[in-house]
C-alpha cells in the first residue's frame, strides 16, 4: 500500500534542500501553464474566473495524465493525450479543447460506458468511467458555455509532462526533475500558501512531526483509555503496528478508527488531509492484515468486507478513510478541487490495473466550500422565536428567527435537521425502488439524490444566511461603513448581499452529525492563513484586474496612488467602498461576537489576526475527548 507516512520510509524522507528546491520548482512551473490557459481562455472576461478555470483544466490534465501513465487509457496508450493532440492539429489546428478534451472529459470519463453516444465511444477508444466532479460539467462551463482554447498551451503542457519521470507512488525521487506524489503535493502546498502569506514547503519530517502530536497521539490514548491499562503505554504507533495483537485490533477497528473525525478548516493545498489519509491507511491495512491471520477475527464482517470489495482491499479502505474520516472547508473554491485531486491521486495509487479501478468517491459532502470563520457552530433553538423585529414597519421584510430556518416545513433548527435527514432517506428509497423498476443507472441514481439534497442544502443556507443577518444588524448592531474618494465614510445597514458576499459556513447544520453526537471533531490541524483582517489594494488589483485595463493602470501604479486613482475613476470607487467596507463588517462581527474574545484595545481593534480567529474557531469546533487543535505556523 503506497502511504507516503510508511514506517519503513520515515528514515529516508528526511527534509532536504533538494527536496523544497524541487517542489518549489514544480509550484512555479505548474503556475506557469496553469497562467498560460488563464490567458489564452476567449469566453470568459474577469480575470479571477480564469484564473480559476485555468487551474481547474490543469487538474484535469494531471489525472487524466496519471491514467495514461499507469496504461488506463486507450488501452494502454502511454502517449494517448499527445496522440490524440497531434491528429486533432492535422485535421484542424485549435480544436482540440472543443472536439476532444472537453467531450472527454464530459461524454468520456465522465459518462459510464454504456451511456456514451457511439460516435464518443469510437473516437475515445477504452477510457474508464471515473464517476468524478472534476470531469462533469464545470459551474464556470455553465456560466460560460463559450469558453474555448487554442491547442499551443495543452501542446506546451503535454511536450513538458512528456519529458519528466512521472511515478505514481509517494517515494522522495532521485532523479531530477522526477514527478511523485509527495513531491506534487509539496509543490500545491507551495503554490497555494503563497497566495494567502508566505509559500511553504512543509517537509516530510515535519509532517511526521505533525501527526505524532496529532493523530498518533490521539490513537494511543484512546486506546490506553480503552484498554483501562492492561500495560505500559505503547511507545509510538509505528510500534503499535509492529507488534499489534487481535484484541488491540478489535478495538480499533471496532471503537476508534471508524468514529475519529480529523478536519482542516483551512484545507488549501489538502497536504494535512493526506497525511491523514497516509497515517490511517497504515493503521487500517495493518489491522485487516491481523483479522485474515488471526481465526478470532476473520469471521468478523468488517474483516472480510474490505477483502470481498471491488476493485481492491487497498482501494476500499482509503475510499473508506475519505468518506467517514476526513473533513475540510476552504473559502476558495479552486482549494477544495485541489484538496479533491490530491486525495483522488492518492486512491488511484492504490491500483495499478485497469481491472481494478472504480468510480472515485464523492467528496463533495466531506470537503466544502465556505468561511470558516463565519457561520454559526451551533444554534439555540429557544431563542430562534425570541428576536421580534426592532420596527414593526419592517414585519413585511424582517422575519422571527425560528421561521427562517424553514426550508420546506420545518418551524425550528432541529426540525430543518430533521427534514433534511428524511429527504436524504425518501430519496434513496425512491431512487432504490426507481433502479429496480426501469434498471436505472447508477449515476443517474446518484445524480438524482444529489440535485435533492443540494435543494435542502441551499435552503438551509439562505435561511441561515438571513439568520445572520438579523443576528449582526439587530442583535450586534453592525453596519457597513465604505470608504468613499473624498475621505468620508458612507455608513448603511447590512442587507442579504452583503453576507452572502462573507460566503457563511454553518457548520452545525453542514457537519451536524459531528458537531451534535460527537460533540466535535477529534483532530483538527491546519495552516492558518498569516496576516491581519484588512483591505488590501494587492488583493482588490488581483479580483479587478480586467477592470484597470481599460485605463492602463498596473498594479504598482494603482498601489502607489490608490486614492488619487478612485478619485480620478468612479466605476473603480465603488468597486472599492463595497470591498473595503466588507473588511468594516467583518471586523464588528468578530469584536462584538460572542463567538470570538478579542482583546479590546485600540491596536486589537484597528488590527485581527487571522491566526488568532483561526485559533479561537478551531477551539469551539474541537469535541471534548479531543486532542488540542494544531495550527501550523512555520
Amino acid at each position: 500500500m503506497p502511504w507516503p507516512l510508511s514506517s519503513s520510509k520515515r528514515n529516508n524522507c528526511s527534509r532536504s534542500v533538494a527536496f523544497e528546491d524541487a517542489c518549489r520548482t514544480l509550484a512555479k512551473t505548474l503556475r506557469y501553464h496553469s497562467n498560460l490557459f488563464a490567458e489564452a481562455i476567449s469566453g470568459i472576461e474577469a480575470m479571477p474566473a480564469r484564473l480559476w478555470y485555468g487551474q481547474v483544466l490543469l487538474n484535469r490534465l494531471l489525472l487524466l495524465y496519471d491514467l495514461q501513465v499507469a496504461g488506463f487509457l486507450g488501452q494502454g496508450d502511454r502517449w494517448y493525450l499527445h496522440n490524440h493532440l497531434g491528429h486533432c492539429q492535422q485535421q484542424q489546428p485549435n480544436r482540440f479543447y472543443r472536439h476532444y478534451l472537453q467531450p472527454l472529459c464530459h461524454q468520456g470519463v465522465g459518462l459510464p460506458e454504456i451511456e456514451r453516444p457511439l460516435p464518443v465511444q469510437t473516437t475515445f477508444g477504452q477510457v474508464p468511467y471515473l464517476g468524478s466532479r472534476l470531469f462533469q460539467p464545470h459551474s464556470l462551463e455553465q456560466q460560460y458555455p463559450e469558453i474555448d482554447l487554442p491547442d499551443e498551451p495543452f501542446e506546451l503542457l503535454l511536450g513538458w509532462l512528456a519529458e519528466q519521470p512521472w511515478h505514481r507512488t509517494f517515494e522522495v525521487a532521485t532523479e531530477p526533475n522526477a514527478i511523485t506524489r509527495i513531491t506534487l503535493a509539496g509543490a500545491w502546498e507551495y503554490w497555494h500558501t503563497g497566495r494567502t502569506g508566505k509559500a511553504i514547503v512543509s517537509a516530510p519530517e515535519t509532517l511526521q512531526d505533525i501527526c505524532d502530536h496529532t493523530l498518533d497521539a490521539y490513537v494511543l490514548r484512546a486506546l490506553h483509555q480503552h484498554q483501562g491499562h492492561p500495560g505500559p503505554p505503547v511507545a509510538s504507533v509505528d510500534a503499535l503496528i509492529a507488534e499489534l495483537d487481535a484484541p488491540t485490533c478489535y478495538l480499533l477497528l471496532e471503537t476508534i478508527l471508524p468514529r475519529m473525525t480529523i478536519l482542516d478548516p483551512a484545507c488549501g493545498s489538502g497536504r494535512f488531509l493526506l497525511m491523514a489519509l497516509a497515517r490511517m491507511g497504515q493503521l487500517y491495512q495493518a489491522c485487516w492484515t491481523q483479522a485474515q491471520q488471526s481465526p478470532d477475527l476473520k469471521g468478523q464482517s468488517w474483516g472480510r468486507s474490505p477483502q470481498a470489495a471491488k476493485p481492491t482491499t487497498a482501494w476500499a479502505l482509503a475510499a473508506r478513510i475519505l468518506t467517514q474520516n476526513l473533513y475540510g472547508v476552504d473559502l476558495r473554491p479552486e482549494a477544495v478541487e485541489v484538496t479533491q485531486l490530491q486525495l483522488w491521486l492518492a486512491l488511484l495509487s492504490t491500483t495499478s490495473s485497469l481491472d481494478d479501478l472504480a468510480p472515485l468517491p464523492d467528496l463533495d459532502f466531506n470537503l466544502t466550500t465556505g468561511n470558516a470563520l463565519v457561520g454559526f457552530i451551533r444554534v439555540d433553538e429557544q431563542s430562534f422565536d425570541q428576536i421580534a423585529p426592532k420596527r414593526q414597519c419592517q414585519a413585511a421584510e424582517t422575519v422571527l428567527q425560528g421561521n427562517l430556518l424553514q426550508p420546506l416545513t420545518a418551524a425550528s433548527y432541529r426540525d430543518t435537521l430533521a427534514e433534511k435527514q428524511i429527504r436524504i432517506e425518501h430519496y434513496r428509497a425512491q431512487t432504490k425502488a426507481m433502479a429496480e423498476a426501469g434498471g436505472i443507472p447508477e449515476y443517474v441514481q446518484t445524480e438524482f439524490l444529489r440535485d435533492r439534497i443540494d435543494e435542502v442544502n441551499q435552503a438551509a443556507q439562505q435561511k441561515l444566511n438571513r439568520l445572520l443577518l438579523e443576528t449582526c444588524s439587530q442583535t450586534l448592531g453592525i453596519q457597513v461603513r465604505e470608504p468613499q474618494p473624498t475621505g468620508r465614510t458612507h455608513k448603511r445597514l447590512l442587507i442579504p448581499a452583503d453576507i452572502a458576499a462573507l460566503h457563511p459556513f454553518h457548520w452545525g447544520f453542514f457537519f451536524n452529525r459531528i458537531l451534535e453526537q460527537q460533540g466535535g471533531f477529534d483532530i483538527i490541524v491546519t495552516h492558518p492563513p498569516t496576516g491581519t483582517l484588512r483591505a488590501s489594494a494587492d488583493e482588490f488589483y488581483s479580483q479587478y484586474a480586467h477592470r484597470f485595463q481599460p485605463y492602463q493602470i498596473d498594479r504598482a501604479a494603482f498601489r502607489r496612488s490608490r486614492r488619487l486613482t478612485l478619485q480620478q475613476i468612479p466605476a473603480l470607487a465603488k468597486l472599492w467602498a463595497t470591498y473595503a467596507g466588507r473588511f468594516s463588517y467583518l471586523r464588528a462581527y468578530f469584536r462584538r461576537s460572542e463567538a470570538y474574545q478579542l482583546p479590546s484595545t485600540p491596536a486589537a481593534t484597528r488590527s485581527i489576526p487571522l491566526k488568532t480567529l483561526f485559533a479561537q474557531r478551531c477551539a469551539a469546533l474541537l469535541s471534548p475527548e479531543g486532542m488540542p487543535p494544531y495550527l501550523y505556523l512555520p
